[in-house]
């Protein structure tokens, strides 16, 4: 996932760092991060709809490998033949990207507390 470059934050990994000198900046800092956090959301989405259809894939693919007898499976593999034969998709890799998603989530939303935090102590 490719992300812009943010004034007063930046993402290594999962890890979420924010450097503030002052309470302006720590309101800015705050709108980055929940724009950031909508960034990020928008990803996952993307995610959980590939790892949905790799889902369906990968049970049509096991479908096919137990197959079927008679006039049913003749009919299911004279359709087979005019689709297209892309690769199965990864399902492990999906699933690693959506926990690495997960956990930079978290970690944005425990800056925007702790940053909300300071502010209202030394608000």
């Amino acid at each position: 996932m490719q992300l812009t470059p943010m004034r007063f934050t930046t993402i290594e990994g999962t890890e979420v760092t924010v450097k503030v000198n002052s309470p302006k900046e720590a309101k800015a800092a705050i709108k980055e991060l929940r724009h950031r956090k909508k960034e990020v959301g928008l990803h996952r989405r993307k995610l959980l709809r590939l790892h949905k259809a790799a889902l369906k894939e990968q049970a049509r693919a096991d479908a096919r490998r137990v197959g079927r007898r008679g006039l049913l499976g003749a009919i299911a593999k004279a359709g087979s033949l005019f689709r297209s034969n892309k690769p199965l998709q990864d399902l492990g890799a999906i699933e690693q990207e959506l926990h690495l998603v997960d956990e930079t989530t978290h970690n944005l939303d425990a800056c925007i507390l702790q940053i909300e935090g300071k502010l209202l102590l030394n608000g």
